[in-house]
């Protein structure tokens, strides 16, 4: 009877010694598995927010690209219709998917080879300008001032852009050029604060690397339509 008393005694033992054993392995199990599970929330986490980052872009891409734009006014070349500072909503849809731009639009466009480094990449430079000048339209220079000439009414219109430099070249300017008829494709776009804005009349001058003359229907990014801040000046654009 001992004996059997004692071997029993001993499995007890033995099995209170694995169980012991068992739970001091459980918990350190239970902490390995609980950091995977941390790393892996972690990482998760991060790739999800690494998706919506470009679902988010490409959206943003899409909208401005197809639909509309809200840009800035950086300067007074557009004065005193539109003023620095001021937040434009420009409809990019509506001059996208039309066949031509109408005259006295206010447009934000691109000029030739001009563009706005960031970070060391590339980007085209936005300006606001008016169109003055659609095609089939002549444009010349006379005595230093340009022209826009087109049918309106059955007449025939003359409209001096800047008719305050022939005050200066009486004599014939060395930058005055033949009338140039615009082609199907080609715009002329110039600021309304004429004598302070760098726009489509700097053309066959004598700072060729300064041109920009007509521009095309592609280079007009979108068409201005509303003034939307600061709120005190909402307002149309035209």
């Amino acid at each position: 009877m001992n004996d059997i008393e004692e071997l029993e005694s001993d499995n007890m033992d033995e099995n209170r010694i694995e169980q012991e054993n068992l739970a001091q392995e459980a918990p350190a199990k239970g902490r390995k598995g609980g950091k995977e599970k941390k790393k892996k929330d972690l990482k998760t986490e991060i790739r999800e927010w690494v998706v919506a980052l470009g679902v988010a872009l490409i959206v943003v891409f899409v909208i401005q690209t197809f639909f509309f734009r809200i840009i800035r006014v950086d300067g007074i070349s557009m004065e005193t219709t539109l003023h620095d500072g001021e937040r434009l909503y420009v409809d990019v849809m509506g001059v996208k998917f039309a066949d031509a731009v109408p005259r006295n639009s206010i447009v934000i466009c691109n000029y030739p080879n001009r563009y706005t480094p960031v970070l060391g990449i590339k980007f085209k430079t936005f300006f606001v300008k008016r169109v003055v000048a659609v095609p089939g339209d002549q444009v010349y220079r006379e005595n230093g001032v340009t022209h826009v000439v087109y049918a309106q009414d059955g007449e025939t219109v003359d409209v001096a852009l800047d008719e305050r430099y022939g005050m200066y070249y009486i004599n014939g300017s060395p930058d005055d050029y033949e009338p140039y008829t615009l082609g199907e494709d080609e715009y002329f776009c110039v600021g309304d604060n004429r004598y302070n804005s760098h726009d489509s009349r700097d053309w066959n001058d004598s700072e060729p690397d300064r041109d920009v003359g007509p521009i095309s229907k592609d280079m007009i990014v979108g068409r201005v339509r509303e003034v939307i801040w600061p709120l005190s000046s909402i307002r149309a654009a035209n």
